[in-house]
């Protein structure tokens, strides 16, 4: 039987790229120790360069102790590790502070003079878990949850109270702030956690940017891929997970000397004229302004390396984009006819994708927020599909997601084959241009790809079982259990539920700055971003008092201290009952180039409030589809006489938010809905990190309900 021969034997490995080291949960529990520090990066090919990046240095745990023993399993190195959970267990934390200060110029320093001794924290990107605030007394080891409201210091470097007592009188002011360079997490899953692919990485307001591209960052799986993908209907045979790669994208830009620019510049390389052969894993810095610089892409930390597909059946891949503002096109392409093969997708953001039968293929490619080209799966799909499988020759990855995809070769007509002797593939990024205000980001060679020979015994397409999306919001799933930790408790003032049929708007553009450069610019002449909110009831009308402009994000303001102004912070009680609320927010970019949507401690699905009640894009929808933590947000197509368009501008920026309501920038409303079931202090932002370190990120507080 075709199953049984996929899982009787496992693909016999000698690919070129390597998975990353793997820490593995053991009795239900993970206890490490990961020190932050410099450490030469050794996967570049290009002759002489060799750059110290920040990479984390990862062991079980000592007792006692600030850093890995000496001869212990440790890992320091640039690609990353992933740490392997399973649904229920405990991850444990020690983070160790021994980054150098930064001597590069940063762009937010004006904004925190304390940034260049480069502070650090840790967030759990994914993973429904509580925000939870220090939980013990000093001088103890501060103990957090997933919580990004912490400044933890080297003591190595200058002190922060006597570097600048002003700046550190407000980091404080903002949250938790360490000096003695080490903190402890205690992070707890749930059983009905969903299995599939995660991550993690520094989330130090101002330069999460720079610390994302010197290195700091792993992935984290939970559970199985056969928790969800089978070979066969009834799930008889759940794919081995032997089959499974793990391809974290990474990126740096290094100038000659070795000279590293972790705040990235997305111009760094030079425009590539078509026609012109893009480079395996690199492109060459722009002769002007970068001459002799290259830009690295990487795989798990590996300039452009071979994948040899172990068997003719195919492989799982499982991406994750780490880079801090890069997005990515993928395709897989045949390096004999040039087509792109396509690829079966299986999971976006660590959930099962849930297509149900018959939905259409705008109706996929919406669910997908346009991230996907759709392909056909084979020119017929044989058997019965819980979810309809979903095929596509191009996905775009945009800063912090993760898709995991079924790779095979497949012919000119979409269907699993025999691949011919010795045909191979290129995976690249073709390139993506995020909008008239944005960025291009280049077309380069990821990865050689070659072909197992021999006779495929999967014909069209892996079964995903019983849709994690669905099962998340069934009975005794995570977004419909009681939440852990939460008691009766009085709100605090402010602080009140969505009356029935409102819902949260907010929109993302460049804030007018008095005394700026420019629309969208400090007075040094430093971009900056913000949201904007509003409360809208049934009828779409603003509810009086919501409102507030277009802001860029500031600790001052947008404080987590009990005192905090709740007027900056969307504050929520859970429902009665300790329940988890849900709620509908509308995303409005009244940009010009594209950002990037991302929520801690949940996920969202995409809806449209006028889609019919059999569609998959309904709100009570019983398939649906997806559960994000990241989507993007497309750009807005601003008219002549608005804000976009001043005479001192010779291209479209950001429009008003006055703008758009008198018709002069039209743009698309993306309607999310979003299950709060963990209690907190958490953010939601732009992920494109040059956007977040400017100011696109507000505060949430979810808070137990008082019955």
């Amino acid at each position: 039987m075709l199953a049984a021969a996929i899982c009787a034997s496992a693909p016999a490995w000698a690919a070129t790229l390597q998975e990353p080291p793997v820490f593995a949960s053991s009795g239900g529990v993970l206890d490490l120790m990961m020190v932050a520090q410099p450490s030469k990066v050794t996967g570049f090919t290009a002759p002489g360069f060799a750059p110290t990046g920040w990479v984390y240095t990862v062991c079980p745990r000592p007792s006692p102790g600030k850093n890995c023993p000496s001869g212990s399993e440790t890992v320091s190195a640039y690609g990353g590790v992933r740490l392997a959970l399973q649904p229920g267990d405990l991850l444990k934390v020690r983070l160790v502070n021994n980054l150098p200060p930064i001597t590069e110029p940063l762009e937010r320093a004006n904004e925190d003079p304390l940034l260049p001794l480069n502070p650090t924290n840790l967030h759990t990107h994914g993973l429904i878990v509580p925000a939870s605030a220090n939980a013990v007394a000093p001088p103890a080891i501060p103990v957090y949850g997933d919580f990004i409201y912490t400044a933890v210091f080297n003591p190595s470097n200058p002190n922060p109270m006597t570097f600048n007592p002003g700046a550190y009188t407000a980091l404080h002011s903002h949250g938790d702030v360490v000096t003695t360079g080490v903190v402890d997490y205690n992070i707890q899953t749930t059983s009905n956690h969903p299995s599939g692919a995660f991550w993690f990485h520094p989330h130090m307001h101002g330069i999460a940017l720079n610390q994302l591209s010197a290195g700091l960052s792993g992935i984290i799986s939970i559970g199985r891929a056969a928790d969800y993908a089978c070979v066969d209907e009834i799930c008889q045979y759940p794919v081995p997970e032997s089959i499974v790669r793990h391809l974290i994208l990474k990126d740096m830009q290094v100038l000659p000397g070795n000279q590293t620019q972790f705040q990235e510049d997305p111009a760094f390389c030079a425009n590539q004229p078509d026609g012109t052969p893009v480079a395996n894993g690199q492109c060459a810095g722009d002769p002007g302004a970068y001459p002799g610089g290259l830009w690295f892409f990487t795989l798990n930390g590996q300039q452009y390396p071979t994948i040899p597909l172990g068997s003719a059946d195919g492989e799982i891949w499982r991406f994750t984009n780490t880079s801090g503002s890069a997005s990515y096109d993928l395709q897989l392409d045949d390096d004999t006819t040039g087509a792109p093969i396509p690829f079966q997708i299986l999971s976006i953001d660590g959930v099962a994708v849930s297509f149900p039968q018959g939905a259409t293929a705008g109706q996929i490619v919406a669910l997908g927020a346009n991230r996907f080209k759709l392909a056909h799966c084979g020119s017929q799909l044989r058997g019965s599909y819980h979810s309809q499988p979903v095929c596509a020759t191009d996905l775009i990855m945009t800063p912090a997601t993760r898709t995991e995809v079924f790779v095979n070769y497949r012919n000119a007509s979409g269907a699993i084959a025999a691949a011919p002797a010795g045909r191979t593939a290129t995976l690249r990024t073709v390139g993506i241009d995020t909008g008239p205000g944005g960025d291009s980001w280049p077309a380069v060679n990821l990865a050689h790809v070659s072909f197992a020979q021999g006779e495929p015994r999967v014909t069209d397409a892996l079964h995903l079982r019983g849709g994690q999306a669905e099962s998340m919001r069934e009975e005794g799933g995570i977004f419909t259990t009681p939440v852990p930790g939460a008691r009766p408790t009085p709100l605090p003032p402010g602080c009140k539920a969505l009356a029935p049929g409102h819902h949260r708007r907010l929109y993302f553009a460049n804030p007018n700055v008095p005394g700026g450069q420019s629309p969208g610019a400090d007075s040094l002449g430093n971009a900056i971003f913000g949201i904007g909110y509003e409360e809208i009831d049934e009828n779409g009308h603003t509810v009086p008092g919501t409102f507030v402009d277009v802001t860029q994000f500031n600790p001052g303001y947008q404080a987590i201290r009990p005192s905090a102004n709740l007027s900056q912070i969307i504050c929520l009680p859970l429902n009665p009952g300790q329940y988890p609320v849900v709620e509908t927010w509308e995303l409005i970019n009244l940009a010009t180039e594209l950002h990037n949507f991302h929520i801690h401690q949940t996920k969202f699905t995409l809806i449209d409030p006028k889609a019919p009640p059999d569609s998959p894009l309904h709100a009570n929808a019983l398939q649906p589809g997806l559960a994000e933590d990241t989507a993007p947000l497309p750009y807005a197509n601003p008219l002549p006489g608005s804000q976009a368009y001043p005479p001192s501008q010779t291209s479209p920026t950001s429009c008003l938010i006055s703008d758009y309501k008198s018709g002069l920038c039209p743009a698309t409303s993306i309607y999310v809905q979003i299950p709060f079931a963990r209690l907190g202090d958490f953010v939601f932002h732009c992920h494109i990190l040059e956007h977040e370190d400017g100011g696109m990120m507000h505060a949430i507080r979810v808070v137990p309900s008082p019955y």
